[in-house]
């Protein structure tokens, strides 16, 4: 399996939480989603639900409407944001609204981008699509960012241990050029270690 199908597979597993008060709407976009391969797909049609949701699916795209009952898709935006950090999962604002402002509020509120409704159905999967591979790699990134970050320790712990190991050997050649300074040396080190102790 080369690399650009395990990749295709992690998109097409990635979690997705859908955020929709109209059943039609979310009807409509499973089906386009599972139509393209998707499997990991939960929806809620009540706002006030979204930040549940968002805890237990855990997802890595969240599709968020803006004219909602309750809760507009700013209001649990700003919710989401509030409850998991500023770094959440991108969102894709799903609007009829086609004014400027709106398009700006959205993006200055956090939302990566947005599509408007009716939405065109291969434009919605490509932006979909990037938006995964985009936090994929984003993912992929922080991982590594450990792995290094994990082995800068262990090397850091190395020269730590190799520092000591020479002034130990330092210590030990100076005993054998004088034997009153080498054991005044560990004596020395023994009390200081008592003191320490104390």
């Amino acid at each position: 399996m080369t690399s650009d199908t395990m990749d295709a597979d992690k998109i097409l597993v990635s979690p997705i939480l859908i955020v929709e008060d109209e059943p039609a709407n979310i009807l409509l976009l499973k089906r386009t989603l599972t139509g393209k391969g998707y499997t990991n797909l939960t929806s809620v049609d009540d706002p006030r639900e979204a930040v549940a949701a968002f805890e237990a699916a855990e997802p890595r795209l969240v599709l968020l409407d803006i004219n909602m009952p309750h809760m507009d898709g700013f209001d649990v935006l700003e919710a989401l944001k509030e409850k998991f950090g500023p770094e959440i999962a991108p969102v894709l604002f799903l609007t009829a609204q086609t004014d400027r402002s709106t398009r700006v509020r959205a993006l200055e509120a956090g939302a990566r981008d947005f599509i408007t409704k009716p939405f065109d159905r291969a434009e919605l999967l490509a932006r979909i699509h990037n938006m995964l591979e985009l936090q994929l790699a984003l993912d992929y990134i922080a991982a590594e960012k450990e792995i290094l970050e994990e082995r800068v320790h262990e090397r850091t712990q190395e020269i730590y241990q190799t520092r000591l190991n020479i002034v130990r050997h330092l210590g030990r050649a100076s005993e054998y050029r004088d034997n009153e300074t080498g054991l005044h040396i560990i004596r020395m080190s023994q009390i200081s270690r008592l003191l320490a102790l104390k």
